[in-house]
């Protein structure tokens, strides 16, 4: 094998590689409450986690009640010690659907989008 050939499929290995990681879009890796879950308290906050870095500047969510209603007038923030963490601290809220509805634009510069929802579903009450 000549070394021209080798530089070239070695050039050609690495592309195919990383290309990928190159050209992905910021996805979510996580989120608390999680889709479709069942919670047996209100929660204190919407949090998500993505696999890329967030501008923060163009990066929200928004949680809706079951009439479609926003629940809070709030901002969500990225968090400051780990770029691809969003969270959004919300009121006690009630019993019911809700849907959270994101909108973030990674460093990349793509912008993604999605909606999950949860529900909160109270507990037993405690015996004494």
């Amino acid at each position: 094998m000549t070394k021209q050939l080798f530089v070239k499929l070695f050039t050609i290995i690495t592309l195919l590689l990383f290309s990928s990681a190159a050209f992905s879009h910021a996805k979510s890796v996580s989120a608390d409450p999680a889709p479709r879950s069942v919670v047996t308290r209100s929660p204190e906050r919407i949090t998500v986690l993505f696999n890329q870095q967030l501008e923060p500047a163009y990066s929200t969510i928004i949680v809706t009640n079951s009439n479609g209603k926003s629940v809070t007038e709030k901002s969500a923030i990225v968090d400051p010690s780990n770029n691809k963490r969003l969270t959004l601290t919300l009121p006690p809220l009630s019993s019911g659907k809700y849907t959270v509805s994101y909108k973030v634009l990674s460093l990349d510069g793509h912008v993604v989008k999605s909606t999950y929802t949860f529900r909160i579903k109270q507990g037993a009450p405690l015996a004494n």
